[in-house]
């Protein structure tokens, strides 16, 4: 299957205490992060588990090896998108 974008918009990956401002994109394939100062990549088969915490600023916990967690808006539905695609990979 060729992939494609399923969702691009600004997102904040917390490292530590520090927030990295960048673009998140996500994929059919894999979920990229691109900053001025970092650059993630995490393809849809090492993501291991994903859920989101926080009351009122929700952030997209992410475990594959390590785990990343990324401040987006909409994250209930960015959430259920990388799940879909989790699932299917599987």
């Amino acid at each position: 299957m060729d992939e494609f974008v399923l969702w691009e918009g600004k997102a904040n990956l917390k490292i530590g205490m520090a927030k990295i401002a960048g673009k998140l994109t996500i994929t059919n394939k894999k979920i990229s992060f691109k900053a001025l100062s970092k650059n993630i990549e995490i393809k849809m088969d090492e993501i291991k588990n994903v859920d989101m915490s926080g009351k009122i600023i929700k952030r997209i916990r992410i475990m594959a090896g390590k785990e990343y967690s990324f401040f987006v808006p909409h994250a209930k539905e960015v959430l259920e998108l990388i799940k879909k695609f989790i699932r299917e990979d599987l």
